[in-house]
């Protein structure tokens, strides 16, 4: 039989906290019916919020685990220049801020990373960061960022480099199509009445982007923490054959390459797969 897909969950409540420079972040914060044995901290993609992991939210509640979603800096209900980041650093900035939010939720417990796309590769970045790799217990690293699948025309790239020195703000259209995200019509529908998401990248955000990959490719190896990867075989975005084998060079890693599934592993058709895989690797580490 078929499984099903849990459906979002309401937050149990919302709050903001700052950040570095003067930036301001937005969660939601959702608990279970007991004490939670860990956290997941959920990390959004690239130019959308933690709102739209309401249904991720429900299966990690569902595992027993408190959850908090945030939007970094530029993003969502966040203060800051939409799709702009100065300093890839700023991005960790936000993450330890939000992992001070999140331990508040269960004091004391393991915190889990929960990353889609852009996100994973804020998580990545910062779990091969020897001076500041975030003290958590795992991460969940869905269709993960490291390299770029989708063709952008060569004298846009050109445009972006050289005004990540002049003009770092300097913002162009981002080029995502809802229908590269998911083949799910219900879910394409929502994203773009989503008001919430935006359509820009700026330059800056690109060169520092790209920087990031690069570091995390060389230094994914090097990552020790349970990981479980979930990879859309059929993205059209972040390109999967970066993305799997360099997951299978980390110790450990549960690799998934999901034939069929676009970029949005988790609101695909068929995501009660995926959703499954991440209740399952949460609540084992939660209970470890």
């Amino acid at each position: 039989m078929a499984m099903t897909s849990p459906g979002p969950l309401e937050p149990t409540r919302t709050l903001t906290f700052p950040s570095t420079g003067g930036v301001t972040l937005y969660a939601e914060a959702y608990l279970p019916p007991r004490p939670a044995p860990a956290v997941a901290l959920m990390v959004h993609g690239y130019a959308e919020h933690c709102g739209r992991y309401r249904e991720v939210a429900n299966t990690l509640v569902g595992a027993g685990v408190a959850v908090l979603g945030y939007d970094y800096r530029g993003h969502g209900r966040a203060s800051g220049r939409r799709g702009h980041v100065e300093a890839w650093s700023d991005y960790h900035d936000d993450l330890d801020a939000a992992l001070v939010q999140a331990r508040q939720l269960a004091p004391g417990k393991p915190v889990i990373l929960v990353a889609h796309s852009n996100g994973s590769l804020i998580s990545l970045r910062a779990l091969t960061d020897p001076d500041r790799r975030p003290d958590v217990a795992a991460a969940v690293l869905s269709s993960p960022f490291l390299a770029l699948r989708l063709q952008v025309p060569p004298a846009k790239i050109l445009l972006a480099r050289g005004m990540s020195k002049v003009f770092p703000a300097f913002s162009q259209k981002n080029a995502l199509r809802v229908e590269d995200l998911t083949s799910d019509h219900e879910k394409q529908q929502a994203r773009i009445a989503d008001t919430l998401c935006h359509d820009v990248a700026s330059a800056r955000w690109f060169t520092e982007a790209r920087d990031a990959q690069a570091h995390v490719r060389r230094q994914a190896p090097n990552i020790t923490l349970p990981t479980l990867w979930v990879i859309g075989g059929d993205d059209p975005i972040a390109d999967p054959s970066v993305s799997e084998p360099l997951a299978r060079t980390v110790h450990g890693a549960e690799v998934h390459l999901l034939r069929g599934f676009k970029h949005e592993v988790w609101n695909e058709r068929e995501r009660a797969h995926p959703l499954g895989l991440t209740g399952a690797f949460v609540g084992k580490v939660a209970r470890a």
